[in-house]
């Protein structure tokens, strides 16, 4: 048994061992019976200040997501047919002169001016058919005077023929004279009603209301027969030709409406009529729309129709209540009184303005959830925003 105090493994120490050497391994001992005891406390401390957790505790559901609701709702729908094209007159009238060879004298009209029916566009210088219908005139006295004289001549010798005082030939040649007196009538106001037209032909007139597009004389030119004079947008009615494709032609129909967009403005007008050709070169069909009296827009402006054809009922949700789920298309329903949301396969069919056609699985008032649907999981437990 030793006869000392030291620690077994220090007495065990060779005896060529200096003594410095060994109060060196004594102090190491030391040293590490002190960390063992700090680390035993420092554990025995987390220990009492960190208390094993109830099964309460390890229970606690996951905080609820806020969503909003939507009912599934019957809207109708009517996909829209979109065409586009030029906008042009709905009749374009042009006017031109009836007689030439002589000067224009007056031209009462530009281009941009509103006319009305009946107004005067230009006049030529009518001196010389003037004279002619006086001519004419003259023709026509002279020719009811003759009448008169035969028609008399015609009488009187009716009254000797009861007589027996004139021959019957002398009968006969009064009446073949005042025959010939009422043609020579006829014809002289055949030949005044002429010159009364070439005279009327010498001032231009408007056919119509509207608007003079084109211009198409100058003061003093020499006119032409059949030159034009003006062109016209009768009423100052504009269209716009709308190119729609074949496959969507069946839809539309005079009378439904139709919003035109020409850069920023949206005119609402409507559909007139449907050309009955297609083009074989580009299978487009023409959709005359007629535009408002205050649509702003020029002949040969271009502008993008959008027809809306005749609806059909359908039941529709948000279309960002729509997810797709295993390559399908689902919706997270919401019942009266749950707390946890359900996944909803659905089958859907167009998508219009927003909504999306629900042709299978939902029903509807239904409620979904739009906003926070791509966070949610089946069986999530979940609470409904407030109404604003």
């Amino acid at each position: 048994m030793p006869d000392h105090n030291l620690p077994q493994h220090v007495a065990l120490a060779r005896p060529g061992m200096s003594r410095a050497p060994r109060r060196g391994l004594r102090i190491a001992a030391l040293a590490g019976v002190a960390a063992i005891v700090v680390a035993a406390a420092v554990l025995g401390f987390r220990a009492v200040s960190s208390p094993t957790p109830t099964p309460a505790a390890q229970r606690l559901a996951p905080p609820a997501l806020t969503v909003v609701l939507t009912p599934a709702t019957e809207l109708l729908l009517a996909r829209p047919v979109i065409g586009d094209g030029s906008v042009v007159a709905w009749q374009e009238l042009v006017v031109g002169f009836e007689m030439g060879g002589l000067r224009v004298v007056e031209v009462a009209f530009e281009e941009g001016d509103r006319v009305a029916g009946g107004q005067v566009l230009a006049r030529l210088d009518d001196a010389v058919p003037a004279a002619q219908l006086a001519q004419a005139e003259a023709a026509v006295a002279e020719a009811e005077s003759a009448l008169g004289m035969a028609q008399a001549d015609l009488r009187r010798a009716v009254e000797l023929t009861r007589s027996d005082n004139v021959a019957r030939q002398t009968l006969e040649q009064r009446q073949s004279a005042a025959r010939q007196a009422e043609a020579r009538l006829l014809a002289a106001r055949a030949r005044r009603d002429e010159a009364a037209a070439r005279l009327a032909q010498t001032r231009v007139l408007a056919p119509s209301d509207g608007v003079v597009s084109r211009r198409g004389i100058l003061l003093g030119a020499v006119a032409q027969p059949g030159q034009e004079v003006a062109r016209l947008i009768r009423d100052g009615r504009l269209e716009l030709d709308a190119r729609v494709p074949e496959l969507d032609l069946g839809a539309v129909r005079p009378g439904q409406p139709v919003r035109v967009r020409h850069g920023d403005r949206d005119i609402v007008a409507q559909v007139r009529a449907l050309a009955p050709t297609v083009g074989g070169d580009n299978r487009l069909g023409i959709v005359h729309v007629a535009l408002p009296a205050e649509s702003g827009l020029q002949p040969g402006m271009f502008a993008q129709a959008e027809i809306r054809p005749d609806g059909r009922a359908a039941l529709t949700v948000p279309q960002e209540a729509v997810l797709f789920r295993d390559a399908r298309p689902a919706v997270f329903i919401l019942a009266d009184g749950a707390e946890r949301v359900s996944l909803r396969p659905i089958r859907t069919g167009e998508r219009i303005g927003g909504v999306v056609e629900v042709v299978e699985g939902l029903s509807a008032g239904e409620r979904v959830v739009t906003a926070g649907a791509g966070f949610l999981s089946d069986g999530d437990r979940v609470r409904i925003a407030p109404a604003h």
